[in-house]
């Protein structure tokens, strides 16, 4: 069983450059006009960028080095957890304001900052999203996953069990 703790916090991961392949980043200024729809297109191809080592052409156009078959079947496994990172902005940049908590099985930055295959990437932005769904301390639950509600009573439960919510609460 994996060992999770609350040592890392939103800022940790959506305001520090060495994730930015991992997670969207937001910055201080940034954190004022989150809803502009031309500064959530920046974003995003600054995260686009970040986590298919691409570089944005002074136009704007993303250039993908690597296979085309292999950057494309990267881009639809991280398709529908960006399309939900994104879509959930304004409950991560409440976390950052609040520097929540995370409930993860990472130690330290360092451990998340050495993710680099498509995998781990993946299971990282799930642990993330499990908090955004069912840890309390983001405030609006079952907001992600649109759960029904038995199902989300009993997959909190899980959660809970699983990070051991209720001793690293207590701490």
């Amino acid at each position: 069983m994996q060992k999770y703790n609350s040592r890392l916090t939103a800022r940790d991961l959506f305001m520090n450059s060495a994730m930015s392949g991992i997670f969207p980043q937001f910055s201080d200024a940034k954190l004022q006009n989150v809803y502009s729809f031309a500064e959530v297109e920046r974003r995003m191809q600054n995260y686009l960028a970040s986590a298919l080592n691409a570089k944005v052409s002074g136009d704007g156009e993303l250039t993908v080095n690597g296979n085309y078959n292999n950057v494309l079947a990267q881009v639809r496994r991280l398709k529908s957890m960006i399309e939900i990172f994104f879509n959930n902005t304004p409950k991560v940049v409440q976390a950052i304001r609040r520097n929540t908590p995370l409930y993860l099985p990472y130690a330290t930055k360092k451990q998340l900052e050495r993710v680099k295959s498509t995998e781990s990437k993946i299971k990282a932005m799930n642990e993330v999203l499990d908090n955004l769904q069912y840890n309390e301390s983001f405030g609006a639950l079952n907001s992600v996953k649109k759960e029904p509600p038995e199902k989300f009573a009993r997959n909190k439960k899980q959660w809970e069990s699983k990070v051991g919510y209720r001793r690293l609460k207590k701490i």
